[in-house]
């Protein structure tokens, strides 16, 4: 065993600082040789569901803004829940399913706006009556206008939530 003379206490470098480091050149040059990681379909599946979820909030926050509605909030239904598309509550939170209840892709925009002004429209009336259904059509209307809401090409069938109520009452 190789004995150490004692330690003066006096040293011109600290061991760290004797070690070589990377510059950041090869720092960076080590990053682009590691494999690219791929997203998961559960991340992507979230991704997608956010980035529709900020545009349909800042849509209901606009619209409601508009028709002078007490919006509140707007977030995505829990999972599992199938019963309903959207539901609204007295407070002006409003919770809308993205998903298909099968398929579990995202609804599609079109569907999703058009859930969105309903459940606005309950924000003022909490039925199905003649007024609900005329201020809904108000509120569809406002969306379309500004673009948010593009079924399809026109000539074809009515809006489905629309064909849901009886139109020779409304």
């Amino acid at each position: 065993m190789i004995e150490r003379p004692p330690q003066l206490g006096l040293t011109l470098f600290h061991p760290e600082e004797l070690q070589l480091k990377q510059t950041g050149q090869a720092r960076w040059r080590s990053l682009a040789r590691r494999p690219v990681r791929r997203p998961t379909r559960h991340e992507q599946r979230c991704d997608e569901d956010e980035a529709m979820l900020r545009k349909l909030q800042s849509w209901g926050a606009e619209l409601a803004g508009i028709f002078g509605l007490n919006y509140r909030s707007l977030n995505r239904e829990r999972e599992g829940v199938l019963g309903h598309y959207g539901i609204c509550y007295e407070d002006g939170s409003i919770r809308i399913r993205l998903r298909h209840a099968k398929t579990d892709r995202l609804l599609k925009e079109s569907s999703l706006v058009d859930t969105l002004c309903h459940e606005l429209a309950h924000l003022k009336y909490l039925d199905h009556s003649v007024r609900f259904r005329r201020f809904y059509r108000r509120i569809l209307d406002r969306a379309r206008e500004l673009g948010y809401y593009r079924p399809g090409p026109v000539g074809r069938q009515r809006p489905t939530q629309l064909s849901l109520f009886n139109s020779d009452r409304a």
